[in-house]
C-alpha cells in the first residue's frame, strides 16, 4: 500500500535498497536514542544487517520503508509477525525519525501505513488466534507514547536497561550442589542454545525458535565464549550467563564495559541462587578481563524476580521501555 506522507518538499518514500541502507538504519537509531537521553548508544551497519538477516517473517523489500528528503533518510519503518505460543499472533512495527524531523506527521503517516501494510499481510493468513499490533518506546520517547495512545494503543509490559557502576566488593556465591561450570567448546553450541529456549518456555511472549534463531545464535557479532559462564550437571545445562564485550562501544564511550546477558536457569533449578552464582562468576570474569562495570537488560515483569534480583546485586536502572499493544482493526486510510 501507498504511505501518504506529509506535504512537505522533497519528501519521499521506498524500500529498503541495497547494502548501504544498512548504515542508514544504525544511524537513524542511534540519532534517536541520543536525541531520547541514551547518550552513549551505538549501532554499526553489520548489527543491523545481522539482526535483519536472521529476523523471521521479515522481507526486506516489502515490509521496509525508509522517508528521505531530498535523497537523504530522516526516517524508517520495518514490519514482522510470528505466533506466541500461548498468545496471540503479533504483527508488529517500529518507527524511527530523526529528531530533527519530529512533530511534522512522519509518525503518523508511518504508523498508519504499518498498519496497513500488516493487514494486507494478514488477508493471506488463516489462524484462529488473536491478532494484536505490538511495538515499544524508550522512557524518553514521549512523542511516540502519545502517538500510539492516541492511536488507541496500551501499555501492557516494561523493559529496563540496568547498569552495576563498578566491579568492586562482588559477591562470591556457590553454585547448587550438583552444579559445576566447564569451558565451552564447540561440540557445546547447540545444547547451550536448547537449554535456554527451555529455560524460557514460561516466560511473557514466548514464541517457538526457527531456523533464524538459531543462525542469530550463532552470528551474534560479540560472541565470545570465553566469558560464557555455563552450569552442567552431569550432561545436562541447567543455568548460563553469555557474557560479551562490545569493544566497538566501549571505544566510542572511552570506557570499560561488559555485558552479563543471556541469563537463564533450568525451571527445575531455580530457586536455588544459580543465577546470583552465575552472575557473579560472570561479573568476576569481567573484570578480570580489564571491565570497570556491567551491564544487562530485563523484562520488569518477569515473575521470576528477576528485576529485583539484579538489583540485589547492584545493579542499577539506567534506561527503561514500554511495550504497547493494540487490538487488530486494520485502519481505514484516506489521502
Amino acid at each position: 500500500m501507498d504511505m501518504y506522507l506529509p506535504d512537505i518538499p522533497g519528501m519521499s518514500s521506498r524500500p529498503f535498497g541495497d547494502e548501504n541502507d544498512y548504515q542508514a538504519v544504525a544511524d537513524l537509531v542511534v540519532a534517536e536514542a541520543r536525541a531520547d537521553g541514551q547518550d552513549d548508544a551505538v549501532v554499526t551497519a553489520e548489527d543491523v544487517e545481522t539482526t535483519y538477516r536472521n529476523t523471521e517473517h521479515m522481507d526486506l523489500s516489502r515490509d521496509f520503508r525508509f522517508v528521505e528528503v531530498d535523497g537523504a533518510a530522516v526516517a524508517y519503518v520495518t514490519t514482522r509477525w510470528w505466533d506466541e505460543v500461548e498468545g496471540p499472533r503479533i504483527y508488529r512495527h517500529m518507527c524511527k525519525v530523526a529528531p530533527q524531523w519530529r512533530g511534522r506527521g512522519i509518525g503518523t503517516a508511518m504508523l498508519e501505513w504499518a498498519r496497513g501494510h500488516l493487514a494486507e499481510r494478514a488477508e493471506t493468513h488463516h489462524t484462529d488466534r488473536p491478532r494484536v499490533y505490538r511495538t515499544d518506546v524508550d522512557q524518553q520517547g514521549a512523542d511516540g507514547a502519545v502517538l500510539l495512545e492516541a492511536a488507541g494503543y496500551r501499555a501492557i509490559q516494561h523493559s529496563a536497561g540496568l547498569v552495576r557502576s563498578n566491579l568492586d566488593d562482588i559477591p562470591q556465591p556457590p553454585l547448587p550442589e550438583g552444579a559445576e561450570i566447564r569451558p565451552v567448546t564447540a561440540d557445546h553450541l547447540r545444547a547451550i542454545y536448547e537449554a535456554d529456549i527451555e529455560a524460557s518456555r514460561d516466560h511473557w511472549g514466548f514464541s517457538e525458535p526457527t531456523e533464524k534463531d538459531w543462525q542469530a545464535f550463532l552470528e551474534f557479532p560479540y560472541r565470545d565464549e570465553s566469558l560464557w559462564k555455563v552450569a552442567w550437571h552431569g550432561n545436562r545445562v541447567i543455568g548460563q550467563v553469555r557474557s560479551f564485550i562490545n569493544e566497538v562501544e566501549n571505544r566510542q564511550n572511552d570506557r570499560k564495559r561488559g555485558w552479563t546477558e543471556f541469563i537463564s536457569t533450568a525451571r527445575d533449578w531455580r530457586g536455588r541462587g544459580m543465577a546470583t552464582a552465575l552472575i557473579c562468576a560472570s561479573m568476576r570474569e569481567l573484570k578480570a578481563r580489564g571491565m570497570e562495570q556491567a551491564a544487562l537488560g530485563v523484562h520488569v515483569e518477569n515473575p521470576h524476580g528477576a528485576y529485583r534480583l539484579y538489583q540485589g546485586l547492584g545493579f542499577e536502572v539506567d534506561s527503561f521501555g514500554t511495550i504497547y499493544e493494540k487490538p487488530f482493526d486494520p485502519p481505514t486510510q484516506a489521502v
